[in-house]
Parts: C-alpha cells; structure tokens; sequence
C-alpha cells in the first residue's frame, strides 16, 4: 500500500499491509475544496481531483507522453494515416466504444458525445474553459460564445437576451435559434457509431484539448444530465442554461460519468467527498474500493494524520520539505520515500 505526499515533489510512504488502518480506503488530504462537479465549470485543482476518476474523455495520453494519444471512450484515434483525419485537418473522426456503462447504468452512445461537446459550447461562462474549445473550433476567431453570436447575428449577445435569461424579442428568438442550428449544431455530427467534428481551421492543438486531464471534454450521460435539469438538447432555451454560476448549473453535484469511481457523497460542510469504485467499469475495476477526498487546511494537521497513517496522500507546499527529507535528500520519517 502506498502512502503519498505532494510538495510540488513527491513524497512516497511505503508501509506493510498490516499497518493500514483502512486498507481499502485511499484517503488524500488536500489545502481546497472543489469549487464544482460539473467539468464544463470547473477549472480548478480541486475540482479536477475529483473529476478525473469520474469522468473520462474520448483520448487520453500515451503512458507517461504528452504527445502520444491511445484511445479511451472512442475505439481509435484519428491520424491522416488511419483516415480519421480528414479535409487537411478540418475533419476529425472518432469512433465511439460500446457497451460502456454510465455510472447511472445508462449506456454511452454517440449521442452522448454529440450533447457534451454541443452542451459545453452553450455553456461558456465568463472566464471558464470552454474558451479553449471555441478557439479550436473557429480557428481562434473567438474565444466567448457571445462574441461567436455576435458575429453570426450582427448584435451583442446582451440585446438578445435580457437580464432575465429571455430573448428581448421575436426576432432575437429566431436568431438565437438560428445560431444553435447553424453555427453549434453542425460542428458535431453523429454518423452510425462514429462522431464526427468539423472545425472552421486546421487547429494543431485540437487533440490536446480532447486527452484525459480535460475536463471540459468529459463525455456527459445526456439522459441523467437532461433530467437532472441540464440543457434538454433543443434549440430553442438554450440560452437558459448559458453562463450560468457554479451552484446554478444542474451538474453542480449531480455526477453521472463512465470513470473507474462514481460519486457517493459531497459533504461541502465537512469538505469531504467521497467516491466509491464502479463495478460495471468498462476497463479492470479499481484496486482500491474508496476514495476520500479531505480538505485539511492546517499542514501540521496533515502531516500528523499522514504519519498516524489516517491518510495516504497529503499535499504540502515545498517549503515543507525539510520536515521530511534530509540535506542527503534522505527521509527523516520511517517508511517515507522522497
């Protein structure tokens, strides 16, 4: 079992089985709570943490690459070589795997990746990460939403719709709509089991954007996403669900994704989440059971629960360091590896 301490290096606690107080238990120690679940809003460490065990993207990187992709919720990924990168670099095909189970027990579909891209573009809020996913898909023309509208309807965004999150008019209706159909709407296709994306530019960094460690290219489960009250899909209201704040979003805690844990519980007053292995996981299940997700602000608080081995993954800022190793760079705590 392994014992970890992050301090900007990381510290390793090696201790016999034996001596695990909840050997099937991962508890990590952490200096902030997530600011969100929903992986469209967040755009935090803490939030991250949490989302990477719960969601998954259509890639993820290579072994310890930054620069090799292998396929995670889509069979393949695209290169010029396998024909999955089409029209210079504008086309990006990606076929979607089957018989993947939602933590909710629904079953992914290319559907379902349609709705988490298009979802995402709609959502952009002020400051967040869908940003980034905009400028890939326009070839950087833009990087807000509104200003995107803007272009397509020849008026801000903020006459169209007002303060009350309605259109101002029958005519900004129409175009708000018009915007989703002709502008959002064919950047995402579903053809048979593929999913295809079609970006206005060949965009270099476009399959980074996608790799695991993305949040905002989760693959939501639409159906428990919809009726948990997230956007229903449909053109006309999207723009309800539009730059919303953290604890406005239906996906705020509401957690449904295909990753190795599910959500059990945030406890935002006890600052603790907890996430519990996903047995029906389409890869090997887990190794460890539960996860648990603590934030303990007093570094002395967690340095004495990692050493009384109530915790197994602590972070420390490096000015901590000395407390651990010594100048040899050994450690000063038993079963302690730097």
């Amino acid at each position: 079992m392994k014992k970890l301490l992050v301090l900007l290096v990381l510290v390793m606690a090696f201790v016999s089985f034996a001596e695990v107080k909840n050997p099937d238990t991962f508890i990590y120690l952490g200096i902030a709570d997530p600011e969100t679940l929903d992986p469209h809003y967040a755009y935090d460490t803490a939030s991250s943490n949490v989302l990477f065990n719960v969601y998954e993207n259509l890639i993820m990187y290579e072994g310890d690459s930054l620069e090799s992709f292998a396929p995670m919720l889509s069979t393949e990924v695209p290169t010029y070589e396998n024909g999955l990168i089409r029209d210079g670099g504008r086309t990006f095909v990606f076929p979607i795997r089957e018989g993947v189970k939602f933590h909710s027990g629904n079953t992914l579909t290319p559907a379902d990746v349609e709705y988490s891209f298009e979802r995402a573009l709609l959502f952009d809020r002020s400051g967040g990460p869908i940003k980034m996913l905009i400028e890939a898909f326009t070839g950087a023309e833009f990087s807000s939403l509104q200003a995107w509208f803007e272009a397509y309807s020849g008026i801000p965004y903020s006459e169209a719709v007002g303060p009350d999150r309605n259109p101002t008019s029958p005519e900004a209706r129409d175009l708000l709509i018009g915007f989703y159909n002709e502008v959002i709407d064919p950047i995402v296709e579903v053809e048979g089991n593929n999913v295809i994306f079609t970006l206005a530019e060949p965009y270099g960094p476009f399959m980074w954007l996608l790799a695991h460690y993305g949040t905002w290219s989760s693959i939501l489960d639409s159906q428990y996403s919809i009726a948990n009250g997230a956007w229903d899909g449909n053109p006309d209201g999207w723009w309800k669900w539009h730059d919303i704040s953290a604890e406005e979003s239906p996906l705020h805690t509401a957690v449904s994704g295909t990753g190795p844990y599910k959500l059990v519980e945030w406890d935002r007053a006890e600052q603790k989440t907890i996430l519990e292995r996903f047995e029906d996981y389409w890869r090997e299940p887990a190794p460890i059971k539960n996860v648990i997700r603590w934030t303990i602000e007093e570094f002395s608080t967690r340095k004495a629960m990692l050493e009384a081995g109530d915790a197994d993954f602590i972070y420390s800022d490096a000015i901590f360091v000395d407390q651990f190793v010594d100048e040899d760079g050994r450690s000063k705590i038993p079963g302690v590896k730097v």
